[in-house]
């Protein structure tokens, strides 16, 4: 495996340590403070370690060479991974949610035990999150991001958690854990959509970096021969991006020279954006129209 699928490999274990010690942690001190909103959150937990499984299936299908039936690579591996992830996160929301209002009033939740597991799943989710962003940034890794995002959901349900343990303590009434499982499972929904939302928007090929685009169109400028880059269109593979676009060249240049400065343009550009891996140029004569 290349250098990006060791470190991406290394934070899906990392991850996977902590959600396993979080989510038994979460579950053992649920069912002993009779808490369904504790519970729900160690679930919640309890999920996130299949959906990183998901994800290190998608990195390593995505690592994989460019061949006959895939020639653009497996990179949008990643992208169904997350697609998955954010299913699967709705699915949950939705079974806590029903849960809750079955158990509604019923429970007789101890909000200390509440505060406990649920302090401890803010700091393990914060500290989870910010090194998944971090790496999933760095490697450009949309399926790792997708999770770090899903863990900053886990942060809020959590605090949920905490403020129910609150109420109960301040006014005595046990159905505020039913109501804080509620509130954890609609923050669970609402992540599951935006990360599902990241994934279509891939799918459908929407030109979400303008920033690449203007840095490809700066690189040909600085060609002498060269002019007027135009029609630039990306197409997003997971965590890397083939690149297209139309190029004028004088009429009464041979079809050599253009083709060597299509070589080195194209080489300029992935040497500058290492997040592009291919480029395509269609040569046209100035002034075409």
């Amino acid at each position: 495996m290349d250098d990006r699928t060791n470190n991406s490999v290394k934070a899906v274990k990392v991850s996977i340590v902590g959600n396993v010690f979080l989510a038994l942690l979460k579950l053992t001190l649920g069912i002993f403070a009779h808490s369904i909103a504790l519970i729900s959150d160690g679930l919640d937990t309890a999920v996130d370690i299949v959906k990183v499984f998901v994800v290190f299936r998608g990195i390593n299908i995505a690592a994989k060479p460019a061949d006959n039936l895939h020639p653009y690579g497996h990179g949008r591996a990643e992208t169904i991974a997350s697609s998955i992830i954010g299913v699967s996160v709705i699915f949950a929301g939705l079974l806590i949610i029903i849960q809750s209002i079955q158990s509604f009033g019923k429970t007789n939740a101890v909000d200390t035990l509440m505060f406990i597991g649920a302090g401890a799943s803010i700091a393990g989710k914060v500290f989870l999150s910010k090194y998944m962003m971090t790496v999933g940034k760095k490697l450009s890794n949309q399926a790792i991001t997708a999770n770090a995002k899903d863990y900053l959901g886990d942060v809020f349900s959590s605090t949920a958690v905490v403020i129910g343990a609150l109420l109960i303590r301040l006014t005595g009434r046990k159905y505020f854990d039913s109501i804080a499982s509620i509130v954890v499972a609609l923050i669970i929904i609402y992540m599951g959509y935006k990360i599902i939302e990241g994934g279509a928007k891939e799918m459908m090929e929407e030109q979400d970096n303008p920033e690449i685009v203007e840095k490809v169109e700066n690189i040909v400028n600085e060609c002498t021969n060269a002019k007027n880059p135009h029609l630039i269109r990306m197409r997003r593979l997971g965590s890397y991006y083939i690149v297209d676009m139309h190029i004028e060249f004088p009429e009464n240049m041979s079809v050599k020279e253009s083709h060597n400065i299509v070589n080195l343009l194209e080489h300029r550009i992935r040497e500058q954006l290492p997040e592009v891996q291919e480029v395509v140029i269609h040569i046209e004569p100035i002034g075409n129209e």
